[in-house]
């Protein structure tokens, strides 16, 4: 965890995925993330991606963002996770976990359709999409960590969060698969 000085506060919903015109992504080897979606030998496709984001609009203050995605098709369904940890005097604001995905332009035609009870500090919607074209049942889930309190008491916002979605090709994801998905990203 950075040290926690003035305060900067941006809202996230910007950063991803749509922030490649301000970071600087580089392939990284999806063994250092750490993440096992079981059964890891049916996994057609897996890309990771680490990129150093950062505002150029903020002159003084300078913030900064470390962002991990993963994206890994097992063919009946394709994962999405970002991990963010913000920089030094950098706070994200708090958001719903619809609002977050909807701005995640490979999810074309997002409409939620129900929520789940929450699993280890996990936000979770069940939501319909289609990526690339294929229509699909999906859960999306967002986790916030670090919050940091003013001066004042109040909250100013959180340190970082993991944000993401499991998307199934045929058929809705079972609440075992859900918690599956959530126990592959908390181990």
């Amino acid at each position: 965890m950075r040290r926690i000085g003035s305060i900067v506060l941006i809202a996230i919903s910007m950063l991803l995925p749509g922030a490649a015109a301000q970071a600087a992504a580089e392939k990284v080897d999806c063994s250092r993330l750490d993440l096992e979606f079981l059964p890891a030998d049916k996994i057609e496709r897996i890309e990771c991606e680490l990129l150093h984001w950062s505002d150029p609009d903020d002159d003084a203050e300078g913030a900064t963002a470390e962002i991990e995605m993963l994206t890994a098709d097992m063919g009946t369904h394709v994962a999405h996770v970002a991990s963010v940890v913000a920089g030094k005097n950098t706070y994200f604001d708090k958001m719903p976990v619809s609002s977050k995905l909807r701005n995640w332009k490979e999810l074309e035609g997002f409409a939620v359709v129900g929520t789940e009870p929450e699993f280890r500090r996990y936000q979770i919607i069940r939501f319909g999409a289609s990526i690339s074209e294929t229509p699909m049942s999906c859960i999306g889930f967002m986790k916030y960590m670090g919050g940091a309190i003013g001066q004042t008491g109040s909250a100013i916002g959180a340190k970082g969060y993991v944000a993401g979605y499991d998307c199934w090709r045929d058929g809705a994801p079972d609440r075992a698969q859900i918690e599956a998905t959530l126990d592959a990203i908390d181990d």
